[in-house]
């Protein structure tokens, strides 16, 4: 805390000290607080449900002609 306090009203010398104490403690917190940035605003749940999402498949994957081992192109070599 920079700069002089004067307390006035007959306050003794330990209470002084203990005024003095105080607001040197309220002073730090007031610094300590302005060098933490501000929390974002937290969003309300209607802001929230706009957020895309994972699409699901609609129908589940099931096993093709290949992976049943069955053969796509002709296996005796003709074309017709």
């Amino acid at each position: 805390m920079n700069g002089r306090v004067e307390i006035i009203g007959g306050a003794d010398p330990l209470t002084a000290a203990a005024i003095v104490a105080a607001v040197a403690r309220l002073a730090e917190e007031q610094a300590w607080a302005a060098a933490v940035p501000p929390a974002p605003p937290a969003q309300t749940p209607w802001v929230l449900s706009t957020r895309p999402r994972p699409v699901q498949p609609v129908m589940p994957s099931r096993p093709g002609p290949a992976t049943l081992g069955w053969s796509v192109a002709s296996d005796n070599g003709d074309s017709g």
